[in-house]
């Protein structure tokens, strides 16, 4: 066997080591060495598991929406199932062979499990009941969509400003100084090591598989409105911020 679980191991950037989650560090990454050795010796392509990942997203999301309990536990698994295929196909790309496209691949997966997950979690304790709310209480499910469309709507400023900013140099109005962005960088950004730990790399995929065991997806819900809301709202202060910014320094 070529590449086999050790290979893998072996390969992965020390940068990417450190910056893995707690939770990825002692679980989904060991688990994902495996899988990798399976689909590699198959000749399944990065890009091909990215795919897969992005199908069992929706899965898992719709099995939250069929009202039977151990159906609902199967979406909870889904979820933890695509945090390891989301380490598949890293581990691929980086180890064997990037794919154009391969960056596209890995986030539309990410985009359709958060765009989808906390609305579908939010309609369930709509119908369920949980920790704090009732059946039928049609707050969980504004909430849930809240935090679902906060998810998508910091990544739209994040790449509408990127953009503009762009266009802006290209046309000479501003001038864009290149960031380095150095592994070791992005690893001690305090910013990156919060996203890394308490989002869907994180804490919530266990958070969501014991909410729903326990019948107490509400507060998982709850949890998922004050972290993505509250990330929209402080990514659109600071690029507006610097928009602004920006901005005065070219008309002068």
């Amino acid at each position: 066997m070529k590449y086999t679980p050790k290979f893998f191991k072996e390969t992965i950037p020390e940068w990417k080591r450190k910056k893995d989650a707690i939770l990825t560090k002692i679980f989904y990454r060991p688990i994902s060495y495996i899988g990798s050795s399976i689909f590699s010796q198959f000749g399944v392509s990065a890009n091909t598991v990215s795919y897969i990942s992005a199908i069992i997203a929706v899965i898992a999301c719709i099995c939250f929406l069929v009202p039977i309990y151990m159906v609902k536990i199967v979406g909870a698994i889904l979820i933890n199932v695509w945090i390891i295929f989301d380490c598949i196909d890293g581990n691929i790309a980086r180890s064997i062979k990037k794919q154009p496209f391969g960056e596209f691949a890995d986030s539309i997966s990410s985009y359709i499990l958060v765009g989808l997950m906390c609305t579908c979690m939010g309609i369930s304790v709509y119908f369920d009941g949980g920790l704090l709310c009732n059946a039928n209480n049609v707050w969980i499910v504004l909430i849930g969509a809240i935090a679902s469309s906060s998810d998508t709507l910091m990544r739209l400023v994040y790449q509408k400003y990127k953009n503009t900013e762009r266009a802006l140099a290209d046309q000479g109005v501003l001038s864009v100084e290149e960031e380095t962005r150095e592994n070791h960088s992005q690893v001690s950004s305090l910013k990156v090591r919060i996203e890394m730990e308490l989002g869907i790399g994180g804490i919530l995929p266990v958070a969501i598989l014991l909410g729903t065991i326990f019948k107490m997806l509400d507060i998982v819900v709850l949890y998922c409105f004050a972290y993505y809301f509250l990330s929209f709202i402080v990514s659109l202060m600071i690029y507006t911020r610097k928009a602004i910014k920006k901005s005065k320094l070219s008309s002068k």
